[in-house]
């Protein structure tokens, strides 16, 4: 027992004793055909298609369903459609105006039990039938049309065997040697054992044949395959001319573009007059608007249309491949188009033409759009566009995998993007600072630091279970970078710095004067070190290690750091007033500055000379004398060498004592001071600079020579020692006395 439910142009079928079954068809009147499509799921394991008339019921297979109309096949989602044509064999036609067709679906289910199903299709005709209508389908072609004006023939009723007894049909075609036109005359039951349908309807005559038929041929226009047919009836004094395109589709660029000749000369008496192209997908036009919408085009390019549609666009179904992790697409869409002109014989002529267009296992590769903005910090990353079947399954960052729903708690973002066309995208973002985001800092110019990020995207391709990866790598250049810097002032003591880290994440080492700042620099200099937070602030006392100098009027020194590869310098100047002051230089030369202001009785510094009384002062300004000499010269004395010990455990070295003499401004009752500076007998010489003030007293020594010294001299009697270490020259004074 089976219902017949109508709903607008669509009749639907429940059946009381297997309801279940209404879901797996769907049936629909479109335009010049009946469409039915049956579930892949409910195909089975065998099944057929069957159609029933008042003469019996009829198998829809092979030659036959090609010569009566019928086109059945699986589409690219496996689903069973079959399109079948209003006037084909068996079906129920009252005045060309209503129609139907009730075709069994046979199938046998998981219990081996074969099941049928009837579904009856009725359709009336929705548009009125055109002087001459043609129509290419996938396996067949067909023309019907009214009879010609002026020929006085009279139809017989559809099918009937003896108003077709007397026709002959005449077969025009190429002669294969020389080209020109031959005819071939044989009766109408011998165009129909050649695979040729020729009847009539109330209103009609019909023809209707397979490609690649017996007396149909191939030519070639514009570089495009067409497949044709010219007869005509001698009795009947109609004629048929048939003509399809068998072009294939190609890809250009990101277009599937499938190309037809404008004008078919086989089926057109000129003049030509064109009435349009309306182009349709699955059997149903497209609006204007809404082919634009997707980005379908029709062109018309030297006598040659061409429609266009986007690789993918909605109205198609793409399928994805992997091979040796190579991605790959296929695509189908089901093309259908009306084409519409006039010309000498005919007033209006409609085209029709089922084209289904496949593109097979084409390589494309995802494509990565890039939406980061530097200045908001995060990495923004869409990978597409997929079709339905392609998952995401994890991506790895930083050597390790992250699923979808761990994504979340490590910090980075991941969501679905579904795009217009029915295809998706995923959406990765991932902010600068984070952890798997490699940093490079550059330096040069303007500094800039170069974000990368590297991400694996691992998919799923169902139903094969197929895995595919798609490795990404994206850069940021943000100048962001702050780098090192330090700041100074000068104080009484020295120099005081601040040593700013900037943001750069590097193992900084700082050096000072050459010298790698370090806790043993720190101590031999006297350094003050605290480090903060973001800064490092340094004290670094007057005459230590690392110190620069200038001679200049005023006299003051200028301190130049080095950073790693860094060179902070135009640090400011300072200037520090110096009295007295004793410089032992790498090169064996001393410096001294004695203050004679408060000597009593007053002494005028010209008069102060070393041991020598050759060698006098370069310059006195009235209390200050400034005496330059080497050690070698001006009566400077060495002291034999000894052997010392190092602070350094395992460490030994020979030290030599290099002593200067007293420095006298009346040789009958000299004024002493000693001076001296202290070398090492081995390695090279470095630079010290020392202001006696600073320095302990050191004990007193008897003097090797007698002489009578005022009061105020005794005072001055304090030596000014510099060195490699103020216990070196406490040595030195008491092996050497005081003389």
């Amino acid at each position: 027992v089976f219902i017949w439910l109508y709903s607008g142009s669509e009749f639907l079928l429940t059946f009381s004793s297997r309801p279940f079954a209404v879901c797996m068809f769907r049936t629909e009147c479109q335009d010049r055909h009946f469409w039915l499509l049956v579930k892949s799921s409910f195909l089975g394991s065998e099944f057929r298609l069957d159609a029933e008339d008042s003469n019996g019921v009829h198998s829809l297979l092979g030659q036959h369903a090609v010569e009566c109309g019928y086109n059945i096949v699986l589409d690219s989602r496996g689903d069973l459609v079959l399109r079948a044509s209003y006037l084909a064999c068996h079906v129920e036609n009252q005045n060309d105006a209503e129609f139907r067709l009730l075709v069994w679906f046979i199938n046998r289910d998981s219990t081996d039990e074969e099941r049928g199903y009837p579904l009856l299709l009725t359709c009336l005709l929705q548009q009125p039938w055109s002087p001459r209508e043609m129509v290419c389908e996938e396996n067949y072609m067909e023309v019907k049309s009214i009879v010609i004006p002026g020929t006085n023939l009279t139809l017989s009723a559809q099918g009937s065997e003896a108003g077709l007894r007397e026709w002959r049909v005449v077969f025009r075609l190429p002669h294969q040697e020389t080209g020109a036109m031959k005819e071939e005359t044989v009766p109408v039951q011998m165009a129909h054992l050649l695979g040729y349908h020729v009847n009539t309807t109330q209103s009609r005559i019909l023809l209707r044949c397979a490609y690649g038929s017996r007396l149909s041929y191939t030519v070639q226009a514009r570089r495009i395959q067409i497949t044709a047919v010219k007869m005509r009836c001698v009795l009947r004094q109609v004629s048929w001319r048939l003509s399809s395109s068998l072009g294939k589709a190609r890809l250009e660029g990101s277009h599937v573009v499938w190309s037809f000749p404008q004008v078919f000369s086989a089926l057109v008496q000129p003049p030509f007059g064109n009435r349009g192209v309306r182009v349709g997908i699955e059997n149903h036009f497209l609006s204007d608007c809404l082919a634009n919408q997707r980005g379908y085009q029709v062109l018309e390019r030297g006598g040659t249309v061409e429609i266009q549609v986007p690789f993918g666009a909605e109205g198609g179904l793409l399928k994805s491949h992997v091979n040796n992790n190579q991605y790959s697409q296929s695509y189908f869409i089901d093309l259908f188009y009306l084409h519409q002109w006039q010309d000498a014989q005919w007033t209006l002529t409609q085209q029709r033409t089922f084209r289904p267009l496949y593109l097979v296992q084409l390589p494309r590769t995802p494509v990565l759009i890039n939406n980061t903005v530097p200045a908001e910090g995060v990495f923004s990353l869409i990978l597409g566009a997929f079709p339905h079947d392609v998952s995401l399954v994890n991506i790895t960052v930083g050597g390790h995998p992250v699923a979808w729903v761990e994504a979340d708690g490590l910090g980075l973002k991941l969501s679905h993007v579904p795009f217009p066309n029915g295809t998706h995208g995923y959406l990765l973002e991932v902010p600068f600072p984070h952890p798997v985001v490699s940093q490079k800092v550059r330096i040069a110019g303007k500094s800039y630091r170069k974000y990368t990020l590297s991400v694996v995207f691992s998919f799923i391709i169902s139903p094969q279970a197929q895995l595919y990866h798609h490795t990404a790598t994206v850069e940021s250049d943000v100048q962001d970078v702050v780098l090192p810097s330090v700041e100074a002032r000068c104080t009484q003591r020295g120099v005081q710095l601040l040593l700013h880290y900037g943001n750069i994440d590097w193992q900084w080492e700082v050096y000072v004067g050459g010298l790698r700042l370090d806790w043993e620099l720190v101590e031999l200099g006297g350094y003050t070190v605290s480090a903060q937070v973001d800064h490092l602030s340094m004290e670094v006392p007057l005459y230590s290690p690392g110190m620069t100098y200038e001679v200049r009027p005023g006299r003051h020194h200028n301190f130049p750091g080095d950073g790693g590869v860094l060179h902070l310098q135009h640090l400011p100047d300072c200037v520090f007033p110096v009295r007295e002051l004793l410089v032992c230089l790498p090169d064996g030369e001393m410096v001294v500055l004695i203050d004679m202001s408060s000597v009593v009785p007053p002494v005028d510094p010209k008069w102060v000379t070393l041991l020598d009384p050759a060698c006098g002062p370069l310059f006195t300004d009235g209390t200050q004398a400034l005496f330059s000499f080497n050690v070698d010269s001006c009566g400077t004395m060495k002291v034999v060498s000894w052997t010392c010990s190092h602070l350094d455990i395992n460490k030994c070295f020979k030290c030599s004592y290099n002593l200067i003499a007293s420095l006298e401004f009346d040789c009958r009752d000299p004024f002493l001071i000693p001076v001296g500076c202290v070398h090492p007998a081995n390695g090279t010489r470095t630079l010290g600079i020392y202001q006696p003030h600073s320095l302990p007293p050191l004990p007193h020594a008897s003097h090797s020579r007698k002489s009578r010294t005022p009061r105020s001299a005794r005072a001055r009697k304090r030596p000014f020692w510099i060195g490699q270490s103020d216990s070196l020259a406490r040595l030195a004074l008491e092996l050497t006395g005081d003389f």
